[in-house]
């Protein structure tokens, strides 16, 4: 009898921990392997889509890169037609001037200068404007010093003496910045006393 006692608590506890026992019936293992295929088939499914949906994610990101390049160029392009298209009535006006260059001088002065107005217009149509930096402290973001200018003023230390290339932005980015001579503070000398001759 203790025998069978034992047989029975070994079975139990064989069954709670899912462990199969001797004798237990074949169909009972078929039924736990046809739950262990379903779930593999199911789990097999599923890294298949997951699988499906990376690679097509991975299809949209390369076509999203390659349209994103064909924007930016078509892009640079349409902004450099936009540059040239503000440039060639200048080119067209110094064409003309050339054509006229045995006219009178003044008149070939006003042309220049309405040329010169013409284009300064072409690039403030395009968000260009000239900076202007006399006066002003020296900043070496808007800047580029060319030298040092010897002031006798103490508020003119540091400050932009004398503008040599004008300087230029465009959205409010500086995309040539302006060559100046910067104004450097020096003590005024003292006349030494002149010596009498003898």
């Amino acid at each position: 009898m203790e025998s069978n006692e034992k047989e029975k608590k070994t079975e139990e506890t064989a069954q709670a921990e899912n462990i199969p026992v001797e004798g237990a019936s074949d169909a009972a293992q078929e039924s736990g392997a046809d739950e262990n295929q379903k779930k593999i088939d199911e789990l097999t499914a599923q890294y298949n889509q997951m699988r499906e949906i990376a690679a097509r994610a991975q299809a949209d990101g390369i076509n999203y890169r390659s349209w994103a390049e064909r924007e930016f160029k078509r892009l640079k392009a349409f902004g450099s037609e936009r540059a040239v298209l503000a440039m060639l009535p200048v080119l067209d006006n110094l064409e003309l001037a050339l054509g006229n260059a045995e006219a009178d001088p003044a008149s070939i002065r006003e042309g220049v200068r309405m040329v010169k107005t013409q284009f300064a217009d072409a690039l403030k149509n395009l968000g260009v404007t000239e900076l202007d930096p006399t006066g002003k402290p020296f900043s070496p973001l808007e800047h580029d010093a060319m030298g040092m200018v010897p002031v006798t003023d103490k508020a003119q230390d540091g400050m932009v003496c004398t503008v040599v290339r004008k300087g230029f932005s465009m959205s409010d980015k500086v995309i040539r910045p302006a060559m100046v001579m910067v104004g450097r503070y020096t003590e005024p000398q003292a006349e030494a006393p002149k010596k009498e001759e003898q």
